[in-house]
């Protein structure tokens, strides 16, 4: 079973292998096997890619994403 140390590398390694992903964007967190990741990506594409990415490593017993995409969001204006 790999430690948390060894599944934050893991993981780390592959986000940077994405190029919309910049680690001062998202925070990775693990204990007990447990990931979390938080942050934001530019669309809703890259946070599937993320999570995609995520799921791949083994020897994550569980994973949370609070993980918001900035562009795209529609805002309302409150006139």
């Amino acid at each position: 079973m790999k430690s948390d140390a060894e599944l934050k590398a893991d993981l780390m390694e592959k986000l940077d292998s994405i190029p919309a992903i910049s680690e001062a964007n998202i925070e990775v967190f693990v204990d007990g096997g447990m990931v979390t990741l938080n942050g934001q990506v530019d669309t809703h594409q890259t946070r599937f890619q993320v999570e995609k990415t995520a799921r791949r490593i083994a020897g994550i017993r569980g994973l949370q994403i609070n993980i918001k995409p900035v562009h795209g969001v529609v805002k309302r204006s409150t006139r």
